[in-house]
C-alpha cells in the first residue's frame, strides 16, 4: 500500500506548481508519515453547490495551488460548454483576507485567461456580497470567490456564483465537477500573464 501511495504522491509533486507544498509532500515521505499522506491523498475535494471548502496544505484533498488551479479550468470548460458567448460576458473574481487568496484568485484569473474567457478581478480583498453584485452588475457569467467564510484560518475555500448572483445549484455544480475530474494535471493548464492580458483589455480591475 505504501508503494501505491508514493506513487500517486510523487505523481502530484511532479505537476504540482507550488514549491512550498512540493517540499511539504517530499518531506512526509522522507518521513514516511504514511497516515497523514494517506488522509492528504484520500480522493479530491468534492465540489458542490458551495464549490470547494479544505485545509489549506499540499495534496489532492487540501486546498492548494494545484487543486485552484484545476478547478478554475473546469469552471472554465464547463461555461464554455454550456454557452461560448460567456467567453466575453467574463467571470468576476474576488478573494479575501486568508492565507493563499490573492494567489488563488491570481491563478483563477489566469487560468480563466487563457481559455479565452475576460476576467474582472478586484484589485484587494472584497466581501463575498460585493463579489455576488458584480457578477450581475457586470453581467457576468460567473463568479468566483477565493473564501471560507466562517471556517477556521487554517481552511479555505473557492465558491462559484451562476450569472443572477447567487449560488452554484444543480445541474451547474455535476457540469463544473465532471470537467475538474477531466483536467489535466496542474502543470499541462496554462495561465495567462495577468499584465499583458490587462493590457489587451481581457482582464479588468475592479476599482473601489
Amino acid at each position: 500500500m505504501s508503494q501505491t501511495l508514493a506513487a500517486r504522491v510523487r505523481a502530484w509533486i511532479e505537476q504540482d506548481p507550488s514549491a512550498e507544498d512540493r517540499a511539504e509532500l517530499e518531506a512526509l515521505l522522507s518521513a514516511e508519515s504514511w497516515a497523514e499522506l494517506s488522509e492528504r491523498f484520500a480522493g479530491p475535494l468534492d465540489f458542490g453547490t458551495a464549490g470547494l471548502r479544505g485545509v489549506l496544505g499540499a495534496g489532492e484533498t487540501r486546498m492548494n495551488r494545484a487543486v485552484v488551479i484545476r478547478t478554475s479550468y473546469g469552471l472554465g470548460q464547463a461555461l464554455l460548454a454550456r454557452d461560448p458567448a460567456f467567453a466575453e460576458r467574463g467571470v468576476a473574481v474576488g478573494y479575501d483576507g486568508r492565507r493563499g487568496s490573492l494567489q488563488f484568485s491570481n491563478d483563477a484569473a489566469g487560468v480563466l485567461l487563457a481559455l479565452g474567457i475576460r476576467v474582472y478581478l478586484t484589485r484587494g480583498t472584497c466581501p463575498t456580497p460585493l463579489l455576488a453584485y458584480a457578477v450581475t452588475k457586470l453581467g457576468a457569467a460567473a463568479g468566483v470567490v477565493v473564501t471560507a467564510s466562517h471556517n477556521p484560518p487554517e481552511y479555505n475555500g473557492y465558491k462559484v456564483y451562476a450569472p443572477n448572483g447567487a449560488q452554484i445549484v444543480p445541474p451547474w455544480d455535476d457540469e463544473i465537477a465532471s470537467q475538474i475530474a477531466a483536467a489535466p494535471g496542474a502543470d499541462a493548464i496554462r495561465r495567462a500573464d495577468l499584465a499583458g492580458a490587462e493590457s489587451s483589455g481581457r482582464l479588468v480591475y475592479l476599482g473601489e
